[in-house]
């Protein structure tokens, strides 16, 4: 199955690192076992949206090819194509799932944005770095509306330390970097970059509660994608981003465009 979506491409290349990406004729699937709470890190794309009577069909897919609880509390659908439309998701929200329709922004050049911060540091992360993150992490999840939040916190610590692991190991094999923006010495903002081939995908761009409006996001974004195309052969890079957020603003002014649209379903327990 080959994909159209830089998305879902970049999905790919992340997840071929150390996770397992396994083609079918009309589905791909992606799982890291190192991090089963990883909910991104473990889904199904598909090449067509979804039909009726799909629902039942591809949770019994996931669950022979992904997991099942306790392991994994999730089922995740992707399907590629930015014009293929919603299908019939009609049964999947029905049963609980959310519709995630993001935009999927590239950039092969940058200039800097309008709101630029000049009183930060900005440096790649060393390995004592990584608590912080976590720590800014945790404290932006609960600064989210309730809705949106990730509600136990002990397995969303599980799946930060996780993810953090695995992006040091991606760093030790010189496949990118994870950047941080400092203010007064605190970790302020934060994304990594990882390239393969000339394409670069963005990470969890992110901004301590206590810091944003700052232009920080904007800030960061151009000094990673900056160094992305001058020391880490990026030719493209690539974001993804939720477009009712205003981060496709912060985006948009460093110099990226929306080029296609993702779209997913997705189910874990609060959802319901």
């Amino acid at each position: 199955m080959k994909l159209t979506s830089l998305g879902y491409q970049t999905e790919v290349l992340l997840r071929s690192f150390e996770g397992e990406v396994i083609e079918h004729p009309d589905y791909l699937v992606l799982r890291t076992p190192r991090n089963p709470g990883y909910r991104w890190g473990n889904f199904l794309i598909f090449q067509h949206p979804p039909k009726q009577g799909d629902l039942e069909k591809w949770k019994d897919i996931f669950a022979k090819e992904v997991g099942t609880p306790p392991q994994y509390q999730h089922f995740l659908f992707g399907w590629d194509g930015s014009n293929a439309g919603l299908g019939a998701k009609e049964e999947f929200l029905a049963a609980g799932f959310e519709l995630y329709n993001d935009v999927v922004l590239t950039a092969q050049s940058v200039t800097p944005p309008p709101k630029f911060n000049r009183d930060c540091t900005i440096r790649t992360f060393k390995s004592e770095d990584w608590h912080d993150w976590i720590g800014l992490k945790r404290d932006a999840n609960l600064a989210e509306r309730e809705e949106e939040r990730e509600s136990d916190d002990e397995h969303f610590r599980h799946y930060l330390e996780n993810k953090a692991s695995e992006s040091q190991r991606m760093i030790e094999a010189g496949l990118g970097q994870w950047f941080g923006a400092y203010l007064d010495g605190q970790l302020a903002a934060t994304l990594g970059l990882f390239v393969w081939n000339g394409l670069g995908r963005f990470q969890l761009v992110d901004t301590h509660p206590n810091f944003r409006r700052r232009g920080l996001a904007g800030t960061l974004v151009y000094h990673a994608a900056k160094q992305g195309f001058q020391n880490m052969g990026a030719k493209t890079l690539v974001m993804c981003a939720d477009p009712n957020y205003v981060a496709v603003g912060i985006y948009e002014s460093v110099g990226f465009k929306i080029t296609e649209r993702q779209t997913a379903l997705q189910w874990h327990p609060k959802s319901s």
